[in-house]
Protein backbone atom coordinates (compact mmCIF):
# COMPACT_ATOMS: atom_id res chain seq x y z
CA UNK A 1 0.00 0.00 0.00
CA UNK A 2 2.22 2.10 1.02
CA UNK A 3 4.54 1.49 -2.85
CA UNK A 4 0.83 2.48 -4.33
CA UNK A 5 0.62 5.91 -2.18
CA UNK A 6 4.68 6.71 -3.53
CA UNK A 7 3.68 6.28 -7.23
CA UNK A 8 0.45 8.28 -6.70
CA UNK A 9 2.63 10.85 -5.55
CA UNK A 10 5.48 10.50 -8.08
CA UNK A 11 2.34 10.94 -10.20
CA UNK A 12 0.75 13.61 -8.53
CA UNK A 13 4.17 15.96 -8.76
CA UNK A 14 5.19 14.73 -12.44
CA UNK A 15 2.28 16.97 -13.22
CA UNK A 16 2.48 19.65 -10.25
CA UNK A 17 6.14 20.90 -10.62
CA UNK A 18 8.34 23.40 -12.42
CA UNK A 19 9.81 20.76 -14.45
CA UNK A 20 6.37 19.87 -16.05
CA UNK A 21 5.86 23.13 -17.89
CA UNK A 22 4.64 21.75 -21.33
CA UNK A 23 2.56 19.51 -19.42
CA UNK A 24 1.06 22.36 -17.79
CA UNK A 25 1.37 24.47 -21.27
CA UNK A 26 -1.22 21.72 -23.14
CA UNK A 27 -3.40 21.51 -20.08
CA UNK A 28 -3.80 25.43 -19.74
CA UNK A 29 -4.25 25.30 -24.15
CA UNK A 30 -7.41 22.76 -23.81
CA UNK A 31 -8.42 24.32 -20.64
CA UNK A 32 -9.20 27.61 -21.43
CA UNK A 33 -11.99 27.03 -23.90
CA UNK A 34 -14.26 25.96 -21.09
CA UNK A 35 -15.66 27.46 -18.20
CA UNK A 36 -17.41 26.53 -15.39
CA UNK A 37 -20.43 25.21 -16.31
CA UNK A 38 -18.48 22.67 -19.01
CA UNK A 39 -16.47 21.84 -15.81
CA UNK A 40 -17.94 17.99 -16.30
CA UNK A 41 -17.24 17.73 -19.71
CA UNK A 42 -13.57 18.80 -19.28
CA UNK A 43 -13.15 16.78 -16.66
CA UNK A 44 -14.19 13.82 -18.98
CA UNK A 45 -11.55 15.30 -21.28
CA UNK A 46 -8.99 15.23 -19.17
CA UNK A 47 -9.71 11.40 -17.76
CA UNK A 48 -9.75 10.38 -21.50
CA UNK A 49 -6.17 11.91 -21.74
CA UNK A 50 -4.97 10.33 -18.72
CA UNK A 51 -6.69 7.12 -20.27
CA UNK A 52 -4.40 8.06 -23.58
CA UNK A 53 -0.94 8.65 -22.15
CA UNK A 54 -1.45 5.52 -19.46
CA UNK A 55 -2.15 3.49 -22.42
CA UNK A 56 1.24 4.32 -24.37
CA UNK A 57 3.09 4.54 -20.81
CA UNK A 58 2.36 1.17 -20.67
CA UNK A 59 3.05 0.05 -23.85
CA UNK A 60 6.24 1.42 -22.96
CA UNK A 61 6.77 -0.11 -19.29
CA UNK A 62 6.07 -3.29 -20.71
CA UNK A 63 8.61 -2.99 -23.57
CA UNK A 64 6.16 -3.58 -26.41
CA UNK A 65 7.26 -0.57 -28.03
CA UNK A 66 10.40 1.69 -27.36
CA UNK A 67 10.59 5.55 -28.32
CA UNK A 68 13.22 8.25 -28.81
CA UNK A 69 13.21 10.52 -26.02
CA UNK A 70 14.18 13.06 -28.03
CA UNK A 71 11.53 13.15 -30.66
CA UNK A 72 9.01 12.79 -28.22
CA UNK A 73 9.86 15.62 -26.87
CA UNK A 74 9.50 17.59 -30.26
CA UNK A 75 6.25 15.83 -30.72
CA UNK A 76 5.04 17.26 -26.88
CA UNK A 77 5.89 20.77 -27.98
CA UNK A 78 4.27 20.36 -31.10
CA UNK A 79 1.10 18.79 -29.22
CA UNK A 80 1.38 22.20 -27.47
CA UNK A 81 1.54 24.52 -30.55
CA UNK A 82 -1.37 22.78 -32.83
CA UNK A 83 -3.82 23.03 -29.77
CA UNK A 84 -3.31 26.78 -28.87
CA UNK A 85 -2.91 27.81 -32.36
CA UNK A 86 -6.45 25.87 -32.96
CA UNK A 87 -7.86 28.42 -30.10
CA UNK A 88 -6.80 31.34 -32.15
CA UNK A 89 -7.86 29.97 -35.41
CA UNK A 90 -11.19 28.41 -34.31
CA UNK A 91 -13.66 31.01 -32.87
CA UNK A 92 -16.11 28.67 -32.23
CA UNK A 93 -16.41 27.41 -28.91
CA UNK A 94 -18.28 24.35 -29.59
CA UNK A 95 -16.07 23.68 -32.14
CA UNK A 96 -12.82 24.18 -30.53
CA UNK A 97 -14.33 21.94 -27.57
CA UNK A 98 -15.10 19.33 -30.23
CA UNK A 99 -11.35 19.37 -31.84
CA UNK A 100 -10.38 19.25 -28.60
CA UNK A 101 -11.66 15.59 -28.03
CA UNK A 102 -9.91 14.88 -30.79
CA UNK A 103 -6.46 16.07 -29.36
CA UNK A 104 -6.88 14.78 -26.16
CA UNK A 105 -6.76 11.25 -27.01
CA UNK A 106 -3.81 10.87 -30.14
CA UNK A 107 -1.91 13.85 -27.79
CA UNK A 108 -2.40 12.03 -24.68
CA UNK A 109 -0.40 9.00 -26.70
CA UNK A 110 2.35 11.49 -26.93
CA UNK A 111 2.32 12.50 -23.25
CA UNK A 112 2.41 9.56 -22.22
CA UNK A 113 5.57 8.70 -24.04
CA UNK A 114 7.02 11.69 -22.63
CA UNK A 115 5.96 10.56 -18.66
CA UNK A 116 7.97 7.41 -19.32
CA UNK A 117 11.18 8.00 -18.62
CA UNK A 118 10.65 9.35 -15.08
CA UNK A 119 7.58 6.07 -14.44
CA UNK A 120 10.51 3.29 -15.51
CA UNK A 121 13.33 5.06 -13.54
CA UNK A 122 11.13 4.73 -10.67
CA UNK A 123 10.14 0.89 -11.03
CA UNK A 124 13.48 0.17 -12.54
CA UNK A 125 14.48 -3.58 -11.23
CA UNK A 126 10.64 -4.73 -10.08
CA UNK A 127 8.57 -6.69 -11.40
CA UNK A 128 5.51 -5.52 -10.40
CA UNK A 129 4.84 -3.11 -12.74
CA UNK A 130 0.94 -2.92 -13.29
CA UNK A 131 -0.45 -1.07 -9.94
CA UNK A 132 2.49 1.06 -9.81
CA UNK A 133 1.04 2.13 -13.09
CA UNK A 134 -2.27 2.70 -12.26
CA UNK A 135 -1.08 4.81 -8.97
CA UNK A 136 0.90 7.04 -10.60
CA UNK A 137 -1.66 7.09 -13.40
CA UNK A 138 -4.20 7.85 -10.48
CA UNK A 139 -1.63 10.72 -9.41
CA UNK A 140 -1.65 12.45 -12.74
CA UNK A 141 -5.31 12.32 -13.36
CA UNK A 142 -5.70 14.30 -9.47
CA UNK A 143 -2.56 16.62 -10.21
CA UNK A 144 -4.34 17.15 -13.80
CA UNK A 145 -7.99 17.81 -11.80
CA UNK A 146 -6.84 20.37 -9.24
CA UNK A 147 -4.71 22.05 -12.09
CA UNK A 148 -7.43 22.53 -14.35
CA UNK A 149 -9.70 23.53 -11.53
CA UNK A 150 -7.40 26.25 -10.20
CA UNK A 151 -7.15 27.47 -13.61
CA UNK A 152 -10.57 27.56 -14.34
CA UNK A 153 -11.37 29.78 -10.68
CA UNK A 154 -8.49 32.29 -11.97
CA UNK A 155 -10.09 32.20 -15.53
CA UNK A 156 -13.53 32.81 -14.59
CA UNK A 157 -13.40 34.82 -11.03
CA UNK A 158 -10.31 36.74 -11.42
CA UNK A 159 -9.84 37.78 -15.40
CA UNK A 160 -13.62 37.45 -17.00
CA UNK A 161 -15.59 38.77 -13.16
CA UNK A 162 -12.86 40.69 -11.42
CA UNK A 163 -10.99 42.55 -14.54
CA UNK A 164 -13.92 42.49 -16.90
CA UNK A 165 -12.19 40.50 -19.63
CA UNK A 166 -14.30 38.47 -22.09
CA UNK A 167 -14.25 35.10 -22.85
CA UNK A 168 -12.78 35.45 -26.54
CA UNK A 169 -10.75 38.09 -25.12
CA UNK A 170 -9.05 35.48 -22.30
CA UNK A 171 -8.64 32.31 -24.55
CA UNK A 172 -6.77 34.47 -27.23
CA UNK A 173 -4.39 35.79 -24.42
CA UNK A 174 -4.08 32.48 -23.25
CA UNK A 175 -3.40 30.64 -26.25
CA UNK A 176 -0.89 33.64 -27.63
CA UNK A 177 1.09 33.41 -24.36
CA UNK A 178 1.16 29.49 -24.84
CA UNK A 179 2.03 29.82 -28.57
CA UNK A 180 5.46 32.05 -27.82
CA UNK A 181 6.40 29.99 -25.10
CA UNK A 182 6.40 26.82 -27.08
CA UNK A 183 7.95 28.67 -30.30
CA UNK A 184 10.70 29.22 -27.75
CA UNK A 185 10.73 25.77 -26.66
CA UNK A 186 11.48 24.48 -30.28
Amino acid sequence: MDELLLFGKLGFHHILNAGAVDHLLFLSALTVVFSFKDAKRLIALISLFTLAHTLSLSLLAYRVVEVNTDSVEKAIVWTILITALSNVLVRNKSKLQQLHLFYVFFFGLIHGMGFSHAFLMSVSGSNEILFPLLSFAAGIEAGQILFIFVFLVIGHFVVERLLKVNERSLILSVSFFILGYAVSMI
